[in-house]
């Protein structure tokens, strides 16, 4: 009975040291946790956040570049034929525009009657080339103006940005007098201003300079930066968000031995 006593005593004065909490701890980890689970999800290693950070700053940095060309007086005569392409004036072309860009240019009337200077082997750059909408002159006068921006920068005096956004307007103007005459100007108006779309994303990629193979470069890898990193946020973020699904593990069969038995 003495011993009994003792023991009590002894389990009270254990439990008043260890402190009022001492209980709930201990309950506490006694209860396993759920295969599968974890009690708090891991944060991104410290190396990885400073990579998707950079990868950002360089994105975003390559989207808002600019050539770095040296400041050159732009080309006279291919400043002079922007100016006129809405009189569509065949004499104002560059002397040696069929010399240097390996064709000659032509004229053709709009809908309304307007005269532009043409690319006779332009065409629409989409699928489809705007059919069944009458786009083809207006298409090939733009081809013909963004050829002036290749004759300028080939002769070493590119023009001025402020050149491909008179050439853009001027299409968009163009395809706008072909719907007029359109019996589904509705219809038309919207392809138009998918056509703007493009064209002024098109522009902006290309820092409004010659569109040439390379002038896009900088912001399209942009772009592609920017895409992936966006799109791995989202997956890490998904993965962190999402609770893991409980559940036991599956275990694979056990491999017997050749000519073991089974009992």
């Amino acid at each position: 009975m003495r011993s009994r006593t003792r023991l009590a005593a002894l389990a009270r004065l254990t439990a008043e040291r260890a402190g009022p909490g001492a209980h709930a701890r201990g309950t506490s980890a006694a209860r396993p946790l759920p295969r599968g689970t974890s009690a708090a999800r891991r944060p991104l290693p410290g190396w990885l956040r400073s990579l998707l950070v950079l990868g950002v700053g360089i994105a975003a940095a390559l989207t808002v570049a600019t050539p770095g060309n040296a400041q050159v007086s732009a080309d006279a005569a291919a400043t002079h034929m922007i100016h006129t392409l809405p009189t569509g004036d065949l004499a104002a072309v560059p002397d040696d525009f069929a010399q240097v860009m390996g064709y000659t240019p032509g004229t053709a009337r709009l809908a309304d009657g307007s005269l532009r200077v043409v690319n006779p082997d332009g065409s629409c750059s989409v699928p489809g080339e705007g059919r069944p909408f009458d786009f083809a002159v207006a298409c090939k006068a733009h081809d013909f103006g963004y050829d002036l921006l290749r004759y300028a920068q080939r002769r070493g005096a590119p023009l001025d940005p402020a050149a491909r956004a008179e050439i853009d307007l001027l299409l968009d103007h163009d395809l706008r007098v072909q719907c007029v005459a359109d019996s589904t100007p509705g219809s038309c108006d919207a392809t138009v201003a998918l056509f703007a779309a493009g064209v002024g994303f098109n522009s902006w990629r290309q820092v409004s300079g010659p569109p040439i193979d390379t002038s896009g470069l900088p912001r399209t890898a942009g772009l592609v930066l920017l895409t992936l990193a966006g799109g791995g946020c989202l997956v890490t973020a998904r993965a962190r968000l999402l609770p893991a699904r409980p559940g036991p593990r599956r275990r694979l069969p056990r491999l017997r031995r050749p000519g073991a038995s089974a009992g």
